[in-house]
């Protein structure tokens, strides 16, 4: 029986946030930094960190107001700002050449880095995310946000009420995902650990406009997997096959029995064709 490895938590400081990452060790093997999305945080990526660490030096990093890493001070979660802690992160770390994985926010701050570094990307996944939003899933992601509570009765009560928006993720992956998502507060409720400014700003509609990809995407030079999950309501397939049709280096790969939420939903698969891209 193989033993299960255990990241370790780090923190560097970059863009005047210290940023919590978990390193997956073997540094000597090539560098993968994942990038988590909206809701995420670097354990979003466990089972595909877990498979990947025996041949790459994962690095999962919690972005601004997620996990363990400091909120924005000014609260400015746009774009640029994630870019710019990516930039930092790398410089702090000295990564000149490395593998970037990002899903859905973390995939758009991603392909952003990518356009403007291309010359750091070796390879490019981007997951279940595109220059265009297909309108279902950015409407019931946004309005997901706005009805949960703000505090639960038990850990178990925010496990029955997120189960319900989640079709295909197992009860373990559910359970891990909520685990670093929530935090016990001062009434002895269970809260969001993320930075609810994240949350009022879909609630009062001051969401930063999203910058146009499309100019953007055809500067990332480097090798690109679009992974999309084939139920998913958040990149239509007409979107991914129009990013091939103006990338320079693409393609498509999609997984079966999961929404958008790809790699939780059917990590098997997700898994078995990243590592496919990656060899």
């Amino acid at each position: 029986m193989t033993t299960q490895v255990q990241p370790q938590d780090k923190t560097v400081n970059a863009n005047g946030l210290s940023l919590h990452y978990l390193d997956w060790g073997n540094s000597g093997k090539p560098t993968l930094v994942m990038i988590h999305g909206l809701r995420g945080h670097a354990h979003s990526w466990d089972d595909v960190s877990a498979s990947l660490c025996q041949d790459f030096h994962v690095l999962a990093l919690d972005q601004r107001g997620r996990g363990d890493t400091d909120w924005a001070k000014d609260g400015d979660y746009g774009t640029d700002a994630y870019v710019a802690d990516l930039s930092g992160f790398c410089d702090a770390l000295g990564l000149n050449s490395f593998i970037l994985c990002g899903h859905s926010m973390g995939g758009r701050n991603a392909m952003t880095f990518g356009s403007r570094y291309p010359e750091k990307l070796q390879k490019l996944i981007i997951v279940d995310v595109g220059p265009d939003f297909d309108p279902r899933g950015s409407q019931r992601i946004s309005q997901e946000i706005i009805d949960v509570p703000e505090e639960f009765d038990s850990f178990e009560a925010v496990v029955e009420y997120m189960t319900k928006q989640n079709r295909f993720a197992s009860d373990s992956v559910i359970r891990r995902r909520l685990t670093y998502s929530t935090k016990l507060l001062s009434n002895g409720k269970i809260g969001w650990k993320y930075d609810l400014v994240i949350r009022e700003q879909r609630r009062q509609g001051t969401v930063p406009p999203s910058q146009d990809l499309w100019p953007e995407i055809p500067k990332i030079t480097c090798p690109t997997l679009i992974v999309r999950g084939m139920d998913t309501d958040v990149l239509a397939a007409e979107v991914a096959q129009r990013m091939v049709d103006v990338m320079p280096n693409a393609q498509i790969t999609e997984i079966p029995q999961a929404g958008h939420m790809v790699f939780e939903d059917n990590p098997s698969d997700f898994n078995t064709a990243v590592g496919a891209f990656l060899k």
